[in-house]
């Protein structure tokens, strides 16, 4: 989504399938609708905001704890209080909703909006805020320093060994980010396919005993071999003679170790950088949205597998300055009123809305024109909050 729709607009007509569009302006893509009172929601209305949390509290003199407190006195964390005296949490409590139901509303490139069923708030069970977290890719570092000796016609090589424990679709959207979903490298499906498989780089053959020199130049030779599908799973450079492997892909895992004369002589290659999925990258928003057409639908409205049209931005760090890779993620959990009807087994009781918001600084972000204001999570910006029900 691009923002949220502001309050002075009463009709689903105004929303508009913009990228980019600033908050609380009439050219967003979606809006949270008040179905009682026909308008959309924002954070200046406090209409669908939550009354921030209120852990209650009672007052105790110095050096007491929460055995000793007592309930007459309800005051909230942050009020002063006399000097010696302590506050306690007594009675943690959730936050109420200001607004009786809602949907989430979308507009399309063309032809009317599509809507959620409209969500009473004593049906949502979860409420969940995740900031955006750029995913890092996995990186790791064989050493010159684990090759003890070399002798002129040894062999040198990488050993390659590549999971994958996301789904196919989150590594499809980062090689085919269009709307329509489609294949895979060959290379890289048959690694999906066997995930066991080992690959191997060229043999590099030593012509001295200067240990880093044969180990630059055995790194320069991998590099050198452009042809071989190793270079399409991995990114391979080196370091001061060290072998250093990236992965290509968010997601992935790799392990790489080095034989000589086709035994292991490097042990357990060194952990560069760690993998992170992280919240709301391009991959994880394209993926999410590309399954939800052709398993899940919009709104549950089904979509074809091919050629349906994705909302989100299609390219890592953004195409344009109105693009961006980077979206926090807000994640609502609802119980389902046809749950318990006859016909219904009991995994459908709940059903999920996923809404992703660029992570950019609107003008209107402060006077409370953005999603974070409407559902009551300004305070939320630098950290993942939960609310449970």
């Amino acid at each position: 989504m691009s923002g949220i729709s502001d309050n002075s607009h009463q009709s689903w007509s105004t929303l508009a399938h913009t990228t980019g569009a600033a908050a609380g302006h009439d050219t967003c893509m979606v809006g949270v609708w008040d179905p009682i009172n026909s308008r959309f929601l924002d954070g200046t209305t406090a209409a669908l905001g939550l009354i921030n949390a209120n852990s209650l509290a009672g007052v105790v003199a110095a050096g007491e704890g929460w055995a000793n407190s007592a309930q007459g006195s309800v005051i909230s964390d942050t009020t002063d209080i006399a000097a010696g005296q302590q506050v306690v949490n007594t009675l943690p409590s959730s936050p109420s909703w200001l607004n009786q139901s809602f949907q989430i509303v979308q507009a399309m490139p063309s032809g009317n909006p599509i809507a959620s069923p409209v969500i009473h708030t004593n049906q949502v069970k979860r409420l969940r805020w995740d900031p955006n977290n750029e995913p890092v890719k996995h990186k790791v570092t064989a050493a010159d320093a684990g090759l003890s000796s070399i002798a002129v016609g040894d062999t040198l090589q990488m050993v390659l060994s590549v999971r994958w424990p996301q789904d196919i679709a989150y590594y499809e959207s980062q090689i085919n980010p269009s709307g329509s979903v489609g294949s895979l490298t060959p290379a890289v499906s048959m690694a999906f396919d066997n995930p066991k498989r080992i690959y191997k780089s060229i043999e590099y053959t030593a012509a001295s005993t200067t240990v880093a020199d044969e180990h630059d130049a055995f790194v320069d030779a991998i590099i050198a071999d452009t042809a071989d599908d190793i270079h399409k799973l991995v990114t391979v450079t080196v370091n001061s003679n060290d072998l250093v492997v990236e992965a290509k892909f968010f997601g992935q895992i790799i392990d790489v170790f080095v034989t000589k004369n086709g035994e292991r002589s490097h042990g357990v290659s060194a952990e560069t950088a760690a993998p992170e999925l992280g919240v709301g990258s391009f991959a994880e928003v394209l993926s999410r949205e590309k399954k939800a057409q052709y398993s899940l639908g919009h709104f549950n409205r089904m979509y074809l597998p091919t050629g349906g049209t994705t909302m989100a931005s299609k390219t890592p760090g953004g195409a344009t300055s109105t693009e961006t890779a980077g979206y926090d993620r807000l994640f609502i959990e609802y119980e389902n009123a046809n749950g318990g009807m006859p016909g219904f087994n009991r995994q459908g009781q709940y059903s999920t809305i996923t809404l992703y918001v660029p992570n950019a600084s609107y003008a209107d972000q402060d006077n409370g024109l953005a999603v974070e204001a409407a559902f009551g999570l300004q305070d939320a910006a630098g950290g993942s909050k939960e609310f449970i029900w």
